[in-house]
C-alpha cells in the first residue's frame, strides 16, 4: 500500500515538474515577446532597391507584424562591398535584442568562408528564415553564344562577367565556370552595387554575362523583360541535387536549359574533375542552392527572442495573403523554396566548417 501511494506522489511530482517547466517557457516567451511592444524592428538589406533582397524584405516588412507586437517593421539598405558594410554593421555595431535583423544571400555566407575583409562570422549569427534557389548562367545575344560550347568559341573578350563585388556569389561563380570550361582573357566587371544596377548594365551591353539566380527570369525579376525580349538568354543551371547527390535539371529553370555539368560534358565530352570542380560544385548546388536568401540576427541574440522571432516567421509562412504575394512578385512555388529555419541553421554551420574546398576556393581567388 505504501508503495502505491509512494508511486501516485511521485506521478504527481512530475506532472507539477513538468507543468512548471511548460510555465517557465510560456513565461520566457511572453517576456521576449512583450520586448517588441512599441518598438520598431528594422531589416536591413546590404543592396540597393529593387533587387531580390529588397523585395523579400519588404514583403516580410509588410506581412509580419501580423505576428509580432511591434509598432512597424522598416526596410534600411546598406549597399557596398556587396553587402559586407551591412553585414558588418549587423555583427559588430547592432543591438543583440532582435529589432536589427540582416537579410543575407549566399553571398554573405561564401565570403565568410573567404574571409578576406569580412568583419563578421556566419556562424555566430542565428538564422531565423530562409529560401533556396537555383543559379543560372545568362548571357547577351549579341555574343552569338547560346550554349557553354559555344561561348568557349568566341572572343573571350567579349565576354564581362558581372557581380557585385570580386567576392560575390555572381562574380565568383562566373568566373569558376568560365575557368572550368577553358575561357582564358574574358573581363570581369565586379563592382556594381546591386542587381537592379547590373540588369542596367547588361541591358546596355556593358555586362555580357552574369549569373543570375532563378528567380531572376519570372515573375517581377530583375531580367524578365530582357528575358522575354530574348536579350538575354540562359545557357545553364546549376539544377537540384537530389538526395544521392545527383544533379539534375530544375522545374524552376526555363525548360531546355542543360545543368553546368551537362553543359560541361558538352563541351569537353567528359565529366568535369578535380579540386576546383569540387569547389564549384559545393557552392554551385549547395551552399547558394540551399541559402539563396537567409534573415540572421546579431551574435548574442537571446535565445528566447531568436526562437519567438522564428516562431512568427513560421506562422507568416503559412499566411496564404503572404504566400500569394511572394509567388506573385518570384514566380515560384513558396512552398518548393521555403527553407525552414532549422534546416537553414544546419546547412549554415556546416558549410562553415573547414573542407577542402574551402581552400580551393581561396587559392583560385587569389590566382584570378
Amino acid at each position: 500500500m505504501r508503495r502505491v501511494r509512494m508511486y501516485r506522489l511521485t506521478r504527481v511530482l512530475v506532472v507539477i515538474a513538468a507543468f512548471g517547466l511548460i510555465l517557465i517557457s510560456k513565461l520566457g516567451a511572453a517576456q521576449a515577446a512583450s520586448g517588441f511592444e512599441g518598438k520598431r524592428i528594422k531589416i536591413l538589406v546590404g543592396f540597393p532597391p529593387a533587387g531580390g533582397h529588397d523585395l523579400e524584405s519588404r514583403l516580410i516588412a509588410r506581412h509580419l507584424p501580423k505576428y509580432l507586437p511591434v509598432r512597424s517593421i522598416i526596410v534600411q539598405n546598406m549597399p557596398g562591398a556587396g553587402g559586407m558594410i551591412m553585414g558588418a554593421y549587423l555583427y559588430n555595431r547592432a543591438k543583440p535584442d532582435g529589432t536589427s535583423i540582416g537579410l543575407f544571400g549566399g553571398s554573405h555566407l561564401q565570403a565568410g568562408i573567404i574571409g578576406e575583409g569580412v568583419e563578421y562570422d556566419t556562424g555566430k549569427m542565428p538564422v531565423i528564415w530562409g529560401v533556396s534557389g537555383v543559379r543560372i548562367g545568362i548571357v547577351r545575344e549579341f555574343l552569338k553564344a547560346d550554349s557553354a560550347k559555344a561561348l568557349t568559341k568566341i572572343d573571350p573578350s567579349k565576354i564581362a562577367v558581372a557581380g557585385r563585388s570580386k567576392t560575390d556569389s555572381s562574380c565568383v561563380m562566373g568566373s569558376m565556370a568560365m575557368t572550368l570550361l577553358g575561357i582564358k582573357n574574358y573581363k570581369k566587371v565586379c563592382a556594381y552595387a546591386g542587381t537592379a544596377v547590373i540588369r542596367g548594365a547588361v541591358e546596355r551591353g556593358e555586362a555580357s554575362f552574369f549569373d543570375a539566380s532563378d528567380a531572376h527570369l519570372v515573375g517581377g525579376g530583375a531580367f524578365v523583360e530582357l528575358y522575354k525580349k530574348k536579350m538575354v538568354i540562359p545557357i545553364w543551371q546549376a539544377g537540384k541535387l537530389t538526395e544521392g547527390g545527383k544533379i539534375v535539371r530544375s522545374s524552376t529553370v526555363p525548360k531546355g536549359v542543360p545543368t553546368f555539368l551537362e553543359a560541361y560534358q558538352e563541351t569537353h565530352g567528359k565529366a568535369p574533375s578535380g579540386h576546383l570542380w569540387d569547389a564549384f560544385r559545393t557552392l554551385y548546388n549547395s551552399v547558394h542552392g540551399t541559402l539563396n536568401r537567409v534573415l540572421v540576427l546579431p551574435p548574442g541574440t537571446p535565445t528566447d527572442t531568436v526562437q519567438l522571432l522564428r516562431s512568427a516567421i513560421a506562422r507568416m509562412a503559412e499566411d496564404k495573403a503572404f504566400v500569394r504575394d511572394w509567388e506573385k512578385i518570384f514566380g515560384q512555388s513558396f512552398a518548393d523554396s521555403h527553407v525552414s529555419a532549422k534546416e537553414a541553421e544546419q546547412a549554415k554551420d556546416e558549410f562553415s566548417k573547414p573542407a577542402p574546398w574551402q581552400d580551393e576556393l581561396r587559392k583560385f581567388l587569389k590566382s584570378s
